[in-house]
């Protein structure tokens, strides 16, 4: 963990149904995109849990940052000219998406969260989810 506020956003493609497969070199080679990370159904995670479904993320890793909106931009800056080819993978694959925002919150430094509208749009264009998780660590209350 780092010491002061740090951002992660990433989209991830994975299967409607759970328990269900798919071809994560179809989606890397149709999207021309290599991703930062994979997990397929079955496989170890560690020596006490496997995956339970396939899933396929590109990420801009955790980044120390207040900048919510230059992380958001940098995702849909990646992948806004293939929204027809993501499309085309969650019809013939089955496939859902998500954007995922992760933030750990250090000592109550939290970005503030506000959409661009060329992220909104590229989300309803490929019809996925925007999710934000936050994890608050040394957070301390100013006297008064």
């Amino acid at each position: 963990m780092n010491n002061k506020t740090s951002i992660e956003v990433y989209i991830e493609f994975v299967k409607l149904e759970p328990g269900l497969d798919f071809s994560l070199t179809t989606v890397t080679d149709k999207l021309g995109i290599t991703p930062t990370d994979t997990e397929k159904i079955g496989q170890w995670a560690n020596s006490l849990r496997q995956y339970r479904f396939t899933s396929w993320k590109y990420s801009t890793g955790l980044v120390e940052t207040l900048d919510f909106e230059m992380l958001m931009e940098q995702i849909v800056d990646t992948f806004k000219d293939k929204s027809n080819i993501i499309k085309e993978l969650k019809n013939e694959l089955g496939l859902g998406t998500v954007i995922r925002v992760v933030t750990y919150v250090v000592e109550g430094r939290s970005p503030g969260y506000s959409f661009p509208v060329d992220v909104m749009k590229f989300a309803v264009s490929i019809d996925t989810l925007i999710e934000i998780d936050d994890y608050v660590y040394g957070f301390v209350e100013e006297e008064n």
